[in-house]
């Protein structure tokens, strides 16, 4: 399935309504741009660009967006989200340290990749990644989806 590509800078976007008709996900700065995840009618929507006027919007619904989430092991807990667009995989993520004496918060930011070669790493200004992307494992599974651990697969078939 082909990611819907919509163009918003028809259309005026108040920083009010930063995701019209739904709810954020996830933002941060980017050297003067925002990158923004929000849910919208059973679907998650990933937009980048200046403030009020992404220049670039994708759209997945949440029963088959890519949300892998943390595996439960490992120095720091993080998510990723990927949205596939003309060739190019852009993929939101978020980390933080699970050591109390770590001295950087909540990271994250988007990796832009052509199949599978990192083409760019945009990383989150300091301090302005809103949570974690965990709470899009609580939205798959209130669509009806489940985490296999073991095959670390979203499935319908809920154990």
């Amino acid at each position: 399935m082909r990611p819907l590509v919509l163009v918003l800078a028809l259309l005026p976007l108040p920083a009010a309504a930063a995701c019209p008709g739904g709810e954020e996900v996830f933002s941060c700065s980017i050297e003067g741009r925002t990158l923004r995840l929000c849910h919208s009618d059973g679907a998650l929507v990933y937009g980048f660009g200046p403030p009020g006027k992404p220049e670039l919007v994708l759209s997945q619904p949440l029963t088959t967006v890519d949300f892998t989430p943390w595996p439960g092991v490992g120095r720091s807990m993080w998510e990723t989200v990927a949205f596939p667009n003309e060739g190019y995989v852009y993929e939101v993520w978020t980390s933080v340290e699970r050591d109390p004496e770590a001295t950087e918060g909540r990271t994250g930011g988007v990796d832009v990749l052509r199949g599978d070669v990192p083409v760019a790493r945009l990383t989150c200004d300091p301090g302005t990644p809103s949570q974690s992307l965990d709470v899009i494992y609580e939205l798959k599974e209130a669509a009806g989806l489940c985490w296999d651990h073991g095959a670390s697969v979203w499935t319908r078939t809920c154990e």
